[in-house]
């Protein structure tokens, strides 16, 4: 594809990342996501289907976010961008539990997740200490649900 072509159909640089992260999104499988949330009969279930996300997420285009992540300006944006949707979605899904459900306030429950959910913690534990990506699935489901559920 040419250079033209490309700034013709994507806007530049920019609008190519947008369009690479919103593929990441689709082949984690959003929807998929979406209906394990609903399906879900409590709480856990419901955080077990968020960590499932971020691994599908992070298998398979983990080295695309952290491409944008560290490349700085418009680029960066988009992983912030990204995180911000992200907090929304967990937003959603604490705000709906019952009053008593979580062990801290909503914020501090999304602040908790993001930081232990993250594409560094996923690429440490997998290419580093050799987990496999079932490995740290269930862990992230085990560790959420013992530091955010009461």
């Amino acid at each position: 594809m040419s250079v033209p072509t490309v700034y013709a159909t994507y806007g530049g640089k920019a609008g190519l990342a947008k369009a690479l992260v919103d593929a990441a999104a689709l082949t984690a499988d959003r929807s998929r996501q979406q209906a394990e949330l609903e399906a879900a009969t409590n709480p856990a279930e419901q955080l077990a289907a968020m960590a499932a996300f971020d691994r599908r997420l992070f298998e398979r285009a983990g080295d695309m976010i952290t491409l944008i992540r560290e490349a700085g300006g418009d680029l960066a944006q988009l992983y912030t961008d990204a995180r911000r949707d992200a907090d929304d979605v967990r937003r959603q899904v604490f705000e709906s539990w019952p009053s008593g459900t979580l062990r801290t306030d909503v914020p501090t429950a999304i602040d908790i997740y993001a930081a232990l959910c993250t594409i560094d913690v996923y690429t440490t534990l997998t290419g580093e200490r050799g987990w496999s990506p079932d490995r740290v699935e269930q862990w992230w489901q085990e560790l959420l649900a013992r530091e955010l559920l009461s």
